[in-house]
């Protein structure tokens, strides 16, 4: 007996509507994971070109899972995000839905949960003016910050900005894999920035993290659930901001991780869900933390703070993702 249907949303060219999903290889696992518990899978690929159809495709299904990234060749999420929202009215169960992408999906969680425990000295900018006042003052003081736009994938956006003699800075961007970097000065640097403005754009500041040569550990989540982590290196040499390497794969029992683990499920997960007023069914079928490591405690312990949650298309993941999700979906769906 059927549990129903539910879609597998990923973005592609008109001509590939109609597509399977083994045309997609990072998803034929979740796809598998949902029928081997009853669910009929529908493939959908999505593109602006066909919304009235892939608005069709969603109305047909109890369930859409959705891997689609904020920004991608120029284009966003804006026409997706208000046909999952009619679906979620009609009553299809959607994840991540869209409002909860902008709660925690967006680098503005970054600021609102600052004070949670993995958090720090973080600016939100709102305006072009804001952030003409408020950056020079915090650039001064430390030498190097972080500014990263409110929505973005890829490193899109993402900058380490360190001052030089006079008024010069020295600017790297995340998409940059090589060390790339680039000289501006400041004026220059924030008239560039006003681009991260338009509509409802906004800008975060936050302090560097030295550690990042250590490289980051991301937190792959299923609800309030850990499933895996991933533990990505920095290269050996060079001053490379985006971190280039591959992710390496590590089941939820990872001894190395077992204090960020209990901290993100027992504390920071239910503390963010408060503050932001977010149900446990509200929570994505499958999100990301990710963090870098922090100042060393007197103890010789790590701490961790948050570079990033992942909200919208989480790939890759861990092998215990697949079942996870298909179990999320189960609960929703019953």
């Amino acid at each position: 007996m059927t549990q129903g249907k539910v879609a597998i949303v990923w973005r592609g060219k008109p001509e590939k509507r109609g597509a399977s999903l083994a045309t997609v290889p990072r998803l034929v696992p979740v796809g598998e994971a949902l029928a081997a518990r009853g669910f009929a899978v529908a493939p959908v690929v999505y593109c602006e070109e066909a919304s009235a159809a892939v608005r069709a495709d969603l109305a047909a299904c109890a369930g859409v899972l959705v891997w689609v990234d904020p920004l991608t060749e120029g284009r966003d999420r804006s026409d997706l995000d208000a046909i999952l929202r009619d679906a979620a009215i009609s009553g299809v169960w959607v994840s991540a839905h869209p409002d909860t992408i902008l709660k925690i999906g967006t680098k503005e969680v970054l600021h609102s949960t600052r004070e949670l425990g993995w958090g720090g000295d973080t600016a939100l900018y709102r305006t072009a003016g804001d952030f003409a006042r408020g950056f020079p003052l915090k650039l001064a003081a430390s030498g190097v910050r972080v500014l990263k736009q409110h929505r973005g994938n890829g490193g899109q956006g993402v900058w380490k900005v360190t001052a030089l003699e006079g008024s010069r800075l020295r600017l790297q961007e995340a998409t940059h894999r090589d060390g790339t970097a680039i000289e501006m000065t400041l004026r220059e640097f924030l008239d560039h920035c006003g681009q991260y403005f338009a509509g409802e754009g906004r800008l975060i500041d936050q302090a560097y993290q030295p550690r990042i040569v250590e490289g980051m550990v991301r937190c792959y989540m299923s609800g309030g659930r850990l499933v895996g982590f991933a533990r990505q290196f920095a290269p050996q040499t060079g001053d490379v901001f985006g971190l280039p390497a591959a992710k390496t794969m590590l089941p939820p029992d990872e001894v190395a991780f077992q204090g960020l683990r209990a901290s993100l499920e027992r504390d920071w997960t239910p503390a963010m869900q408060r503050l932001l007023d977010l149900s446990d069914s509200a929570l994505p079928a499958l999100w990301d933390a990710d963090f870098l490591f922090g100042p060393k405690a007197a103890d010789g312990s790590d701490s961790f703070v948050l570079c990033e949650i992942n909200a919208s298309c989480v790939t890759p993941f861990p092998p215990a993702a697949p079942g996870a999700i298909a179990e999320a979906v189960l609960r929703a769906l019953a």
